[in-house]
Parts: structure tokens; C-alpha cells; sequence
């Protein structure tokens, strides 16, 4: 159960973006964009023009440091209310903004995913991107009950009937501009 801080900024579908290219063909879907790979005077620009449900991937953004004053600067200047890194103490920061933090996880071994969970602050406003995404079909119960909540799929998702398979286990996914137009084509997307 997705909590009111959640719903009120989680979209269901992120569209990756550099904020270079504009996002065109979602149609009627009502998506996010998730601000990754850019450098700081494009993501300022982006977040100035004020477009509705951005997060940024804080570990990705050229020209800003991913540490304290970042996140504030982010959250408080720029006013994006969804921050992703894989630094745990950074998502922990966010959520006391009262915003979403996400804990970027690289999910390529058991090894690699309980290290990640034992960092991970596992509070109120942090969740957790599972890298590549298509790894949460192949987790157990038992792992995926210990993934604190919301639970963003990223990477890897290339394909509508993917995309939405995957979110009947995640709270949101994170896809590319031609995968969104599929999506837009097809079924309504709920959680």
C-alpha cells in the first residue's frame, strides 16, 4: 500500500531523460521525468520551465556535487520533490525535506542486493530503485517484502507489455520516450 507522500508525487511511469530532447507521444498516460546523465544548467533550465512530476538521479547531474548541499539545492531551489541516489544518508536527507528519496540499487547478485538493503535507511519518504529493473520478476517473496517501499524499476524495461508486467510488482517504472508511446497505446496503467 502506497502511502499519501507517495501518491502524491510517485507517477506510475517515469520517462528517462537528459532534458535535451523534448518528450513528445505519452498521449493521455500520465508520466514523471526522471532528470538523468545531464550537466546542472540543463537540469536548472528543466525545473525552471516547471514541468509537473520531475525526480532527478542526483549521482548523474554534471556540475553537481551528489553530498548534502546538492540535495538541498535540488529539493529547496529547484523544487523537484523526488531525488534518486545511491547514497542512503542523501535519501534519508530528502525525505526529511519532505520529499521522496530513492535508494538507487544495483541488483545483479544476492550479494550485491543485501549489502544494498543493509545501508538502506528504510524510513518514511525513502524508497527504493531496483536496477536493472527487470530483476524484480525473478526475486522471491521474501526479498521483494524486504524492499522498503515505493519500489521504482529502472533500466532494461524496453518494451509496453514489460513495463507493465513489471509494475504489478513495483510501485513505478522508469522507460524510454518509444516504450511510453507503447504504453500510451495500450491498457490503463494502475497501482
Amino acid at each position: 500500500m502506497l502511502d499519501r507522500l507517495t501518491r502524491q508525487f510517485l507517477p506510475a511511469v517515469f520517462i528517462a531523460s537528459s532534458g535535451r530532447e523534448p518528450l513528445t507521444g505519452a498521449g493521455d498516460l500520465e508520466v514523471g521525468i526522471l532528470l538523468r546523465d545531464l550537466d546542472l544548467m540543463t537540469l536548472i533550465g528543466v525545473a525552471e520551465a516547471g514541468p509537473e512530476n520531475i525526480a532527478v538521479d542526483l549521482d548523474s547531474v554534471d556540475g553537481l556535487s551528489a553530498d548534502d548541499a546538492g540535495a538541498r539545492f535540488v529539493t529547496g531551489r529547484l523544487g523537484v520533490r523526488i531525488v534518486m541516489t545511491r547514497r542512503p544518508a542523501l535519501a534519508a536527507l530528502v525525505a526529511e525535506a519532505g520529499c521522496l528519496g530513492l535508494v538507487h540499487v544495483f541488483a545483479f547478485d544476492s550479494t550485491g542486493l543485501n549489502r544494498a538493503l543493509e545501508s538502506h535507511p528504510a524510513r518514511n519518504g525513502v524508497g527504493t530503485v531496483i536496477s536493472p529493473g527487470p530483476v524484480l520478476s525473478h526475486l522471491t517473496a521474501d526479498d521483494l517484502e524486504r524492499l522498503p517501499r515505493p519500489i521504482v524499476a529502472y533500466g532494461l524495461i524496453d518494451a509496453a507489455d514489460r513495463a507493465r508486467q513489471l509494475l504489478s510488482i513495483a510501485d513505478s517504472v522508469v522507460v524510454g520516450p518509444e516504450c511510453a508511446r507503447g504504453l500510451a497505446g495500450g491498457a490503463r496503467i494502475s497501482r
